[in-house]
């Protein structure tokens, strides 16, 4: 994996500053909590960290590492970029609505409310908006990563519960390295890119933005999966040779951004500043 310098690109007029930097993508032989692209750390009320990425055919899933540095409550948003991306745009003002409706039509609010939440159970826990994705989130405990929580649990398990919580910004999570697995349902194609924005934050206040492209692959770029050369030595171990063309074959990414596809997704991200 290859990190770019990250760089202040602007300060707005409440004085937060957005910070950006590039990480390169592995495929899928290498993908592991050893290789999670990092993407920093954070504390209460001090950073909201943004990550846009994407799976393509030859990407089945995404790792990220991300440093706690204090107790308090953690949120996750994930969304897919394909459709419905005015969704990043207009979550104030949807709240600002929901309040009205409230507020004019109790009943009709509340009808509404129940036909939201029964429209999206048909979705999971991400939503429609989380459509084709799902996430499992991961906690270092005794040096181990330890499944905390999962969108695709059955209902009722702690997986369940702790990743409704984590969605929905009411999860307490202590200090430590969390790992941020995201991958594709089963019943979407695998062979469609699947574009997506992950936000991570701890408390409702922020100084810094950081967010995190991530350029793809060289196989993705190559159009084919990379395979561990099969090829072993008399004792039964891989020959220096082939251990060398291995780790070329992992470390050959470059830190060049996906033009394209941070264009896309960054313009999505720009309309607004929050999900």
């Amino acid at each position: 994996m290859v990190n770019s310098i990250p760089r202040a690109s602007n300060v707005d007029e409440n004085g937060i500053g957005r910070w950006e930097k590039s990480v390169t993508d592995v495929n899928d032989i290498d993908e592991s909590f050893t290789n999670a692209r990092d993407l920093g750390y954070m504390r209460l009320n001090y950073a909201r960290v943004s990550t846009i990425g994407q799976l393509s055919k030859y990407d089945s899933q995404d790792i990220y590492k991300i440093q706690v540095q204090s107790n308090g409550k953690l949120s996750v948003s994930l969304r897919s970029g394909a459709e419905s991306d005015e969704v990043l745009d207009l979550s104030k003002y949807d709240e600002a609505l929901d309040a009205l409706k409230k507020k004019l039509d109790p009943e009709g609010y509340a009808k509404e409310q129940a036909e939201k939440e029964e429209e999206a159970k048909k979705y999971g826990l991400l939503g429609e908006y989380g459509e084709g994705l799902q996430i499992q989130v991961y906690m270092v405990k005794n040096g181990k990563e330890v499944l905390i929580g999962d969108s695709t649990a059955e209902e009722g398990s702690d997986e369940y519960t702790n990743m409704e919580q984590i969605l929905n910004g009411e999860y307490r999570a202590k200090k430590g390295d969390y790992y941020f697995k995201i991958s594709r349902t089963d019943d979407y194609d695998s062979n469609e890119e699947l574009p997506y924005v992950m936000q991570i934050k701890q408390g409702e206040n922020y100084k810094h933005d950081y967010v995190t492209t991530e350029s793809v692959s060289e196989d993705t770029k190559n159009k084919e999966n990379s395979k561990v050369p099969s090829t072993t030595s008399s004792n039964g171990t891989l020959s220096s040779v082939n251990a060398l063309q291995i780790q070329a074959q992992r470390y050959q990414a470059t830190a060049q951004m996906l033009e394209v596809g941070y264009q896309n997704m960054a313009s999505i991200y720009s309309k607004n500043s929050k999900f």
